[in-house]
């Protein structure tokens, strides 16, 4: 993982159905236009060396990062960076690190840190200044708030704190027009100041971030000896493709549809059209309202059970810690972890209660048929071999990859007018010979989804699915 792969541009349709607050909103534009353009060449009389703005002489030294800014904006990267005067006078970088896919940092916590950490060491004499910069709403009126949303990206702020002045702000404020950014200069530089800055090149190859902070996600062990990790930017956007069909769930306003079902919830109903939008043969659509969180989660409904004891629960912040991966043994010997779709009403029993009985299913985001024994590495599998592993597209989501077997299948719907169309497969994940329900789950497959027209019983199946569970009642 980079440095600035969490604050990427998202092109991905998918992950930006549902955006987490930490994630960052971007404009399209990529081109830059510069503002100032070359002063042409005068033949005259010898003129006055023009004097140098006293701001514009101590920022300058950090021209390198302020271009690079502007390079990354232009690559469709606008995370915050930031760098400092050492006492020897040269120039380093300073960027916090993503370390793993599951945690981040949103850009206001960065800018702080950031600010924290150098003004401590300004305090200490360990450097001469600092500069952060980061996209903001500023547009020559002052206002250095971090841009969020789109709409909001009006500039780059550079907040700079040298020895001996006091805290400073300035900005570049820029506009997009015609697929274009048009840089509009800082307003109190020269002509010839803007110009020294906007044609100041980067060294190729030159290592501008030598100092780095990776962030980790915060992590306890509580009493009961649960290992709890948090999340922030996880969603359900994948969960829900899965249900409604990868291509559908792009080209259709089901967001739209959901939002109405979660409005409905929240008042009475008496006479039972609600429970017609969230309740069907093989799946219901669980909605989870409370003062502060309201949320659907689809349930694949199961009888399917298994021991179970919970070593560890990735938590997600982004949703209140009220959903959440729980994850360890199943019948004392294979691993396995699942999204629980009661943790909001549950959380507590997870917390303290390790050992459970779960009730496990599954929903598939890709079935294909496997018509190979042989393992890619080349070794060779009996015929009723299966299996299933982590998912690396999709980690700390419960997903994982899998060579299964159909045990039995029946068509099923859901909606109203019965418009998504899948199946509901008995899915053996382990071959036991003495119990051939060892790990055989109820999974749903939306037709959209399968690469294949009709299964069979005994088929070799493979594929990609997310587990989740509930304690069984």
């Amino acid at each position: 993982m980079g440095i600035f792969d969490f604050f990427k541009k998202k092109n991905n349709s998918q992950e930006n159905v549902s955006t987490p607050v930490q994630e960052m909103e971007m404009p399209e534009e990529k081109v830059v236009e510069e503002v100032v353009e070359t002063i042409p060449e005068i033949s005259s009389q010898p003129v006055e060396e023009p004097k140098v703005n006293e701001e514009y002489k101590k920022i300058r030294i950090y021209n390198d990062y302020i271009v690079y800014s502007i390079a990354l904006q232009l690559r469709g990267e606008y995370t915050p960076i930031s760098a400092f005067e050492k006492e020897s006078g040269e120039v380093e970088g300073f960027a916090y690190m993503v370390t793993e896919d599951a945690y981040a940092l949103s850009p206001q916590q960065v800018i702080s840190q950031m600010e924290e950490k150098f003004e401590s060491e300004l305090q200490e004499g360990k450097i001469r200044s600092y500069m952060i910069l980061y996209h903001s709403q500023f547009d020559h009126n002052g206002n250095h708030n971090p841009a969020i949303q789109e709409g909001e990206f009006k500039g780059i702020s550079l907040a700079y704190h040298f020895a001996g002045s006091e805290k400073a702000k300035t900005g570049l404020p820029y506009i997009f027009e015609n697929q274009n950014i048009t840089y509009k200069g800082f307003a109190e530089f020269s002509h010839e100041e803007n110009n020294e800055i906007m044609n100041h090149q980067l060294v190729d190859g030159k290592d501008y971030f030598p100092n780095t902070e990776g962030i980790a996600a915060p992590e306890m062990t509580n009493e009961a000896g649960i290992i709890i990790r948090k999340s922030n930017v996880h969603n359900l956007v994948n969960t829900w493709s899965g249900i409604f069909g990868h291509h559908n769930f792009q080209t259709k306003d089901y967001g739209q549809y959901l939002s109405t079902v979660l409005m409905q919830s929240t008042v009475s109903d008496p006479n039972g059209e609600r429970k017609n939008k969230t309740e069907f043969e093989d799946v219901r659509f669980k909605t989870i309202v409370t003062d502060e969180l309201s949320t659907i989660i689809p349930e694949v409904k199961t009888d399917y059970s298994l021991d179970f004891e919970t070593r560890s629960i990735r938590e997600w912040e982004n949703a209140l810690n009220l959903q959440a991966i729980v994850a360890g043994p199943a019948r004392d010997t294979f691993g396995v972890w699942f999204f629980a779709t009661d943790y909001a009403e549950n959380r507590n029993i997870y917390m303290t209660q390790p050992h459970q009985k779960i009730n496990i299913s599954g929903i598939i985001f890709i079935l294909d048929l496997h018509t190979s024994t042989d393992l890619p590495d080349g070794t060779k599998m009996s015929e009723d071999f299966t299996t299933y592993a982590p998912s690396q597209d999709l980690p700390n989501y419960a997903c994982f990859d899998f060579i299964g077997q159909v045990v039995d299948f029946k068509e099923t719907e859901l909606l109203e007018d019965g418009s998504i169309k899948g199946y509901i497969l008995k899915l053996k994940l382990i071959t036991n010979e003495e119990d051939e329900d060892f790990f055989t789950i109820d999974a749903f497959v939306n037709k959209e989804n399968m690469r294949f027209e009709t299964p069979t019983k005994g088929m070799k199946v493979t594929g990609a699915l997310q587990l989740q569970g509930k304690i069984a009642e």
